[in-house]
């Protein structure tokens, strides 16, 4: 049988050492700054919704994710989303020997959640975070303002109030006919739809208004994994003619040192043969001098 060597070794010392060199460049790389410095302060007349995104590496996701999940309890917030994934990359196979193989795989650990955080507490949050970066990749805070929005549904509101009060004083009137009636009626009920409409558009701004949204994506450095596993197929994974030839010159001596041994075993046979050869000689020559 083929010998595996250190080829599984030389192999993996390599893959190690790519892993090394890319952390080592990793951290020769300029960085922006890591801290996240957040302030959202804003006018006190004016409204906006805020959400910020950021992206950075973490020693261990697991641990800054469960972190960051206490935090957001911490400043009455809560995690809309955390989506925990092993994310496998460079995937391959090497023949390291006749009957086994060894493979390799790059595993990034990621984690991408979503918090609403109290506006007034989300500068609070985010300085907390600074504990958990290893690198910052980056950070992007959007401010929408949406005063003139609230007060164009506000305006919107009020029509529509008036517009229901003047409807009904109209079918309160019996010198209306039955067919003018329905149609204001129907009037009615299209306009408290929109202003249903607008009602619960106002409650979501106000959500948004109340409640910030943070998305975090947070990584860690790649992992090796490698695994040695015994190969099926011999047929799919034949090596080069050469090393096929030695394979059969070795099995071929196996197989010959397997019938001297037992041609050593079945010695007696040969007593018994070697005896009787003997005995028919002597019979032979016995009878001839007679």
């Amino acid at each position: 049988m083929t010998n595996c060597g250190p080829s599984a070794k030389e192999f993996e010392e390599k893959r190690v050492s790519d892993s090394i060199r890319v952390s080592d460049s990793l951290a020769m790389i300029p960085n922006i700054s890591n801290e996240l410095n957040l302030s959202t302060k804003t006018p006190d007349d004016k409204q906006f919704i805020k959400t910020a995104e950021t992206k950075f590496l973490v020693s261990n996701v697991r641990t800054a994710s469960e972190k960051i999940e206490d935090l957001a309890k911490t400043y009455a917030g809560y995690v809309t989303n955390s989506d925990l994934r092993n994310q496998e990359s460079d995937y391959e196979i090497i023949d390291i020997c006749k009957d086994s193989v060894l493979i390799l795989k790059k595993i990034i650990v990621k984690n991408d959640l979503i918090l609403r955080i109290p506006n007034e507490r989300l500068d609070s949050l985010v300085r907390e975070l600074n504990n958990l970066i290893v690198f910052l990749d980056y950070r992007i805070v959007k401010m929408d303002e949406i005063t003139f929005n609230l007060l164009a549904n506000q305006k919107e509101s009020e029509r529509l109030k008036t517009y229901d009060l003047r409807q009904k004083k109209h079918i309160d009137n019996k010198e209306n006919k039955l067919k003018e009636t329905s149609t204001a009626e129907e009037n009615i009920l299209n306009r408290q739809m929109q202003a249903d409409k607008l009602q619960v558009g106002n409650l979501e701004l106000e959500d948004q208004i109340k409640y910030c949204t943070l998305t975090i994506f947070i990584y860690q450095k790649p992992l090796l994994y490698k695994e040695t596993q015994v190969r099926f197929d011999k047929n799919s994974h034949r090596g080069n003619l050469v090393n096929r030839i030695l394979d059969a010159v070795i099995d071929g001596w196996v197989m010959f040192e397997y019938f001297i041994v037992f041609l050593f075993r079945i010695w007696w046979l040969f007593v018994i043969v070697a005896g009787g050869i003997l005995i028919y000689k002597f019979w032979m020559k016995s009878r001839k001098n007679k």
